[in-house]
């Protein structure tokens, strides 16, 4: 069968014949990557793997790039490849770093002579096809009501913590009773959970391990919550279901799906509870530094490209107090 549809290996069949190394330069470039995908898994997240296979398997797999031996892969294939996409840059630019990195592995043990990848960069499309699942598509006020309204059950409180705090959903399902400071009233997010990971990992960057200030609602929420799983300890927000805790966000956004349909609002992804949050503290005023924090962005510039017509939004008034200090002066 791998004869018959163009992956075998003989290397790979055969690693310990002394004609493996004479026949593994042979492989095609899908073949090639899915064994170092496999290699991958020592030292890899399982979310960061998840993204990888996405790429290698949705991506490369059934091309004509992928049906390329690996040491006659130029960049003129690898550019025709990426341009037939039909996505937004970053989308497609996602694609190119995962052949980038793996084509660099290719070169430094010896696969390939050299990375053809290296020093080249597409010319991203003028008009692009954009993504509109992370843009901020925010609640109104009496959408989170008719929420909390809807919710008879601890969900309700899972909904209003992540309202007031910003935090991703990953992080929400993985917060622990013992990353509560009372005293100090914030929450250390130091891990994560997502569907691909099965298991608590460490957030994908450094920035987003942090602590999160509790205002109001959030407060509220949790000592809602310290009635229901304290005593257990471990995880704060569980299933409402069995009461256990989350084994990943696909649970949630079913259970959020049936929410939003008894609350008469209409849907959008989980991730815009975040958004939410995000757009109304800077319409509201606060400051941009203060919510890069609280997000976990690297700095104020990711804040303020996501959510500029939100601050400008707040600045009904701009130029009012230099207009006034120079009144003062004058």
């Amino acid at each position: 069968m791998a004869i018959k549809n163009g992956t075998f290996d003989y290397s790979v069949t055969f690693p310990n014949s002394p004609r493996a190394r004479k026949y593994q330069n042979n492989r095609l470039l899908k073949t090639w990557l899915k064994n170092w995908l496999h290699e991958q898994n020592e030292h890899l997240k399982e979310s960061t793997l998840n993204d990888y296979r996405k790429t290698i398997n949705g991506q490369i797999d059934n091309s004509k790039l992928g049906g390329i031996r690996i040491t006659a892969i130029t960049w003129a294939d690898i550019k025709k490849w990426a341009l037939a996409k039909k996505v937004c840059n970053k989308t497609r630019s996602n694609y190119m770093s995962v052949l980038r990195t793996a084509l660099n592995d290719a070169a430094d043990e010896g696969t390939i002579e050299f990375n053809p990848m290296i020093g080249k960069k597409l010319k991203q499309a003028k008009v692009e096809i954009r993504s509109t699942s992370n843009k901020a598509d925010p609640f109104s006020w009496e959408e989170r009501v008719a929420i909390f309204d809807s919710s008879n059950d601890q969900f309700k409180w899972f909904c209003q913590f992540g309202f007031w705090t910003g935090m991703r959903i990953s992080e929400l399902i993985a917060l622990e009773w013992d990353r509560i400071d009372w005293i100090h009233g914030t929450a250390r997010v130091d891990q994560v959970l997502t569907q691909a990971s099965k298991n608590y990992e460490l957030p994908k960057t450094q920035h987003s391990i942090r602590d999160v200030e509790l205002h109001g609602p959030a407060l509220e929420a949790l000592k809602e919550m310290k009635k229901l799983t304290f005593l257990e300890g471990g995880i704060i927000f569980r299933n409402p279901f069995d009461g256990l805790p989350w084994n990943g966000d696909s649970p949630v956004r079913k259970k959020w799906k049936g929410l939003l349909k008894k609350a008469g609002v209409r849907y959008r992804a989980p991730k815009q509870v975040r958004h939410t949050y995000a757009s109304t503290a800077l319409m509201e005023g606060e400051d941009t530094g203060y919510v890069c924090d609280q997000l976990g962005h690297e700095d104020e510039a990711v804040t303020f490209r996501h959510y500029n017509q939100f601050i400008k939004a707040n600045r009904v008034e701009r130029g009012s107090k230099l207009e006034a200090a120079w009144k003062a002066h004058n």
